[in-house]
């Protein structure tokens, strides 16, 4: 049985003269509506020059049929663009999504997004002059719909949380942490830390873990100010359903993302947080962790990686209310 055989693809065209794509954008999608089609165009067409494409889209189980009339996209070969489709079988969560995606991509560089998206016009041209080996570039995320724009992210202890960093040059130009909505990095390195961690499953803590995991294995993440995507956020009206429906999830997800990291009493700050904001659920989030592989996980990382979390705080200034998580 082969790595993919659980998977079902689509392949609706290829490009042209069989080559290498330059960029593998991968993006999983899961009820999307009709936003799909603008999103491709705007990949596809705001390309700088018509160089060898690759799309994947990972979709998570929709229910919606999203993906349904892609093949009516109406590109041609000249286009030098491949578009693959791959359903998952049940809903998996995005951090799983993007890593079947990665595994797909034919390309030496990975643009990670979501249908959220448009690219603007000539978005390679900061990738070619950007990437490294060893380094993570964070595109901008600017609101369809309103002056707010941000370039990567801070970490929020002791939630263990993703806030926004406003100011590309906070950090003389590098980020602490990098979004899905706008993530680009060669395939290799997102090979060598091992992609998303997919015990965090569905939403929430895995941007912010795999950025610090980035870091920590020696890479760098750095703003790409000049690459701005337009994102729509999505009204309060349908982000908090969702969120309510996932919360012992998310919980579970910031705890393990805490142990993972932190030592014992920093762990338990973050504990102590969602005891306070979550008190009728925080039990139950830690069953949830102390089931899974934590414990496992975390003596794989202190064994592989080669700087500590107390380095990533230190580099960064990261201090919690109290001014703790100084590792003084």
């Amino acid at each position: 049985m082969s790595k993919h055989s659980e998977f079902r693809t689509v392949r609706h065209f290829a490009i042209g003269d069989g080559s290498i794509p330059f960029v593998s954008v991968i993006m999983p999608v899961r009820n999307e509506g009709e936003r799909l089609p603008a999103v491709i165009h705007s990949i596809v067409g705001g390309r700088s020059s018509r160089f060898p494409l690759q799309v994947i889209l990972v979709d998570d189980c929709s229910t919606d049929g999203c993906c349904d009339a892609l093949g009516e996209l109406g590109c041609t070969p000249w286009d030098n663009v491949e578009l693959l489709l791959v359903r998952l079988p049940r809903w998996s969560g995005i951090p799983y999504a993007r890593n079947v995606g990665a595994s797909f991509a034919c390309a030496e560089i990975l643009f990670i997004t979501d249908a959220n998206v448009r690219f603007p016009q000539n978005w390679d041209l900061p990738i070619r002059n950007r990437i490294a080996p060893m380094r993570a570039l964070c595109a901008t995320i600017a609101d369809e719909n309103s002056p707010f724009r941000a370039c990567g992210g801070m970490l929020h202890l002791p939630a263990m949380g993703f806030h926004w960093l406003r100011n590309p040059n906070t950090f003389g130009g590098y980020a602490p942490l990098s979004p899905c909505t706008g993530t680009i990095m060669p395939r290799e390195l997102f090979r060598r830390v091992g992609g998303y961690d997919t015990g965090m499953p569905v939403y929430g803590a895995a941007e912010p873990e795999f950025s610090v995991r980035l870091w920590l294995s020696g890479a760098e993440i750095v703003c790409a100010p000049e690459l701005v995507l337009k994102h729509r956020f999505r009204p309060t009206s349908e982000r908090r359903p969702f969120l309510q429906t996932i919360s012992l999830l998310q919980i579970h997800n910031y705890l393990r993302f805490g142990f993972l990291y932190l030592d014992r009493n920093n762990s338990k700050r973050v504990f102590d947080h969602y005891a306070a904001s979550a008190p009728e659920l925080v039990d139950r989030a830690l069953q949830l962790v102390l089931r899974g592989d934590v414990w496992r996980r975390r003596d794989v990382l202190i064994r592989t990686l080669p700087l500590r979390f107390e380095s990533f705080v230190k580099r960064f200034g990261f201090v919690d209310a109290q001014g703790r998580f100084s590792y003084g």
